[in-house]
């Protein structure tokens, strides 16, 4: 098992060729287990539960919430494949776009008409415009607000954390030469940073564990499917592992000096 106070043999990945980078790439998921132990094993696992949680749907009239969902599956995997591949600008990207699906999703699970979620033009183009949004916003304030003040500080946190370009990130795959051998190199992959690493597949991990508890919450009132039968029984044992790796988290160095920092920031 492998433990953020371990140190972990670095591996060398090649990308001077396209074939590089596609083999380097699938290499990095095969061999997730074996670098980041339980955090990829959690985030793995809560993906497979993301993906097939639900048993049969009790309700087709609410295709649109399961419509979302699928798109929540296929970003939600691209976000945990992009976290160990060492693309973390692009693993936040994808999480913002899963939190805001999984907001329309919950919304839809409620809500069947489709000019609640957009409008069509003369020429039957579709717009979504901006009090689509607020209408979303203000049903999930009004019947589930834990959950969506939960989900509004997610996409605060996505949103200084990499989903909007900044300076902050654009050393992770550039850096200067020394001065006597003066230029530029430039990584396809971002540098290897095992907490950070470590730190999104916790983060895609969690976010999918609040993205289900919600859901869980909304199919409660309106049975729009029927969950999988072993269910709460996977979904508990998946928390008990989260919420334990968050505390081996906090108690790293690099944890204390992000919050010594935050903290005089105050």
């Amino acid at each position: 098992m492998v433990r953020f106070f371990q140190k972990k043999i670095a591996m060398q990945f090649k990308q001077d060729t396209m074939g590089d980078v596609v083999e380097s790439e699938r290499q990095m998921i095969l061999q997730g287990a074996d670098c980041y132990g339980e955090y990829f094993i959690n985030a793995m696992e809560f993906n497979n539960l993301l993906n097939n949680f639900i048993e049969s749907v009790n309700d087709p009239s609410k295709f649109i919430a399961i419509a979302f969902i699928f798109q929540i599956r296929k970003y939600h995997s691209l976000a945990l494949f992009s976290s160990v591949r060492r693309h973390h600008v692009q693993a936040t990207m994808n999480m913002r776009y899963v939190i805001e699906a999984a907001q329309w999703a919950a919304f839809a699970m409620g809500n069947e008409e489709q000019e609640k979620f957009c409008r069509k033009d003369t020429n039957g183009i579709i717009y979504v415009d901006d009090r689509h949004e607020k209408t979303m916003y203000e049903w999930l304030d009004a019947n589930f607000k834990l959950k969506a003040d939960e989900t509004r500080q997610l996409k605060k946190i996505l949103s200084g954390g990499g989903s909007h370009s900044n300076i902050a990130y654009v050393f992770q795959n550039f850096e200067m030469k020394p001065f006597h051998d003066a230029g530029f190199k430039m990584s396809f992959f971002d540098s290897e940073d095992d907490y950070r690493i470590k730190t999104d597949l916790w983060f895609v991990a969690n976010s999918a564990m609040g993205i289900l508890d919600l859901f869980y919450g909304v199919n409660q009132q309106f049975q729009v499917f029927k969950l999988e039968e072993d269910f709460n029984i996977k979904f508990e044992r998946l928390v008990e592992q989260n919420n334990r790796l968050k505390v081996e988290m906090m108690q790293t160095e690099n944890f204390k000096k992000i919050e010594a920092l935050r903290s005089s920031n105050l």
